[in-house]
């Protein structure tokens, strides 16, 4: 009798040190399993806080914008002068060269106004406001001639000479011709962008804030509509 009971005594250890080993091992395992998940977490926290992930893309995109503006906002605007229609300076510049004379002019700027499709005297409303009508006009920003336009602009049209008025009046008229199409047909959009640029147009979803851009747009629409030798005024 004393055997079998020291037998059960000892089953009863064995099954309770199994019993508590087993506790042990499943608590380990739960402990691990937990620490996988919160690794995992952590994981996915540095992949969106990292460089290169699209919450990051999207913070470096906004202060490139940021940038931009601040850039732009700095830059010194013209001095335009919206007075008399032949009259064109930047701060006091005053071109060299004489102006077109209109009368004989005026026949080429109807040509390529026909042929590119444009509003009835654009292009002379443009080039009294750009240049005064003097094809050697040069603006401190580097555009120049009859058009002013910028050296890449000019390239861009296959324009030899930017002095030349008549390669620049073509290249011009085709610029805006494809800023009225990328606009579609809004002239007040396509004048901001000849003057600031299509990019600052598309980045403040219209015409930019800028004084000079403003008071060049309103001043080359008022000067369309200026009369004609016939009396009438002419609408853009």
């Amino acid at each position: 009798m004393r055997l079998k009971s020291g037998a059960s005594s000892a089953d009863s250890r064995s099954v309770k040190i199994l019993a508590f080993v087993l506790l042990v091992a499943a608590s380990l395992m739960g402990q691990d399993s937990i620490s996988r998940q919160m690794a995992a977490v952590e994981r996915q926290k540095r992949a969106a806080a990292g460089p290169g992930s699209s919450l990051q893309r999207q913070h470096s995109a906004v202060a490139h914008q940021r940038a931009a503006v601040d850039r732009v906002r700095r830059q010194e605007p013209w001095h335009i002068v919206p007075a008399a229609p032949d009259v064109w300076s930047e701060a006091s510049y005053v071109p060299s060269c004489p102006s077109l004379d209109w009368d004989q002019a005026k026949e080429r700027f109807e040509e390529v106004e026909q042929r590119n499709e444009l509003p009835a005297g654009l292009l002379g409303a443009v080039a009294r406001q750009e240049s005064g009508l003097h094809p050697c006009a040069v603006s401190s920003a580097g555009a120049a001639g009859l058009m002013q336009l910028m050296p890449a602009t000019a390239s861009q049209f296959g324009v030899d000479d930017p002095l030349d008025p008549w390669q620049s009046l073509q290249a011009g008229g085709q610029f805006l011709k494809r800023l009225l199409r990328r606009y579609n047909g809004d002239l007040r959009l396509a004048l901001g962008a000849y003057n600031a640029g299509p990019a600052h147009v598309d980045l403040f979803g219209g015409i930019p804030p800028f004084p000079e851009t403003r008071n060049y747009v309103d001043s080359v629409i008022s000067r369309i509509r200026l009369p004609t030798a016939s009396g009438n005024p002419v609408k853009p």
